[in-house]
């Protein structure tokens, strides 16, 4: 996700030099292969005196790093769990942004969740959806619980569509399609889908022009509802946030 920040950063041409302190040097070349303006170094006090740093570590991690920063820097974390507070009280600052980006930000198509501590400033906070809105969308929340909330859904969200996606290429090739023609159907019904989405969002009218009373769709539809799936569902999300809260705490 680091690298995912790194491109659009160089994208939105809002930024100098970029110093990327990375532990493992195997990633130097990759890194540098993105920009000229990359640097690379395994010493995360090197980011003593930048504007802006990025904190796309691990949560675990973050009590062992090692970083004194000037107090007017603004910092992004997109750590899991760690609270702004905690943040501020580690390294003795004030402008905090918490950003929780998904995995499609990698193809300019994610959806990222922020907010910011009390220290930032409208000029940040602009730069800050300029830069995110480079990577897809972007929903800016007041509440820093509300991060938690989004976790389990555009966070985690992704997954659970994958999920979806490789039981019914299962189901495909059960009934006899080959692998690579399975994937190619499943696919595009869900390029079809995302398409009609984008022009009409009443889903469960879009679900009665396909499931004719008696039909092949209705058949399917009642083996969904007799298994409960939309509670099936809430439930998993409603765990996914619990543990997101277990996490910051």
């Amino acid at each position: 996700m680091g690298t995912v920040f790194i491109r659009a950063l160089i994208k939105t041409n809002s930024i100098g030099h970029i110093l990327v302190c990375e532990k493992n040097k195997s990633n130097y070349a990759k890194l540098k292969k993105i920009s000229s303006r990359v640097r690379t170094t395994d010493d995360s006090r090197a980011c003593g005196d930048a504007d802006i740093v990025f904190l796309a570590v691990k949560p675990q991690d973050f009590n062992n790093l090692e970083l004194t920063i000037n107090k007017q820097t603004l910092v992004c974390s997109i750590m899991a769990g760690v609270s702004i507070s905690k943040i501020q009280k580690k390294l003795h600052i004030k402008k905090v942004v918490r950003l929780m980006p998904n995995i499609a930000s990698r193809v300019n198509a994610g959806f990222t969740t922020w907010t910011t501590a009390t220290g930032v400033n409208t000029e940040e906070r602009k730069w800050i959806k300029n830069l995110l809105t480079e990577m897809g969308d972007e929903l800016y929340v007041k509440n820093e619980q509300t991060i938690n909330k989004a976790t389990a859904i555009t966070g985690s969200g992704p997954a659970y569509l994958f999920n979806v996606l490789s039981v019914f290429v299962n189901s495909a090739q059960e009934l006899g399609f080959k692998k690579e023609e399975a994937h190619r159907m499943v696919l595009q019904t869900l390029r079809g889908v995302n398409a009609l989405s984008n022009k009409d969002t009443n889903f469960k009218e879009l679900i009665s022009q396909i499931a004719s009373k008696g039909g092949t769709t209705e058949a399917a539809l009642k083996i969904f509802n007799a298994s409960k799936l939309d509670k099936i569902w809430a439930k998993a999300v409603l765990n996914a946030y619990k543990r997101a809260e277990q996490l910051s705490k």
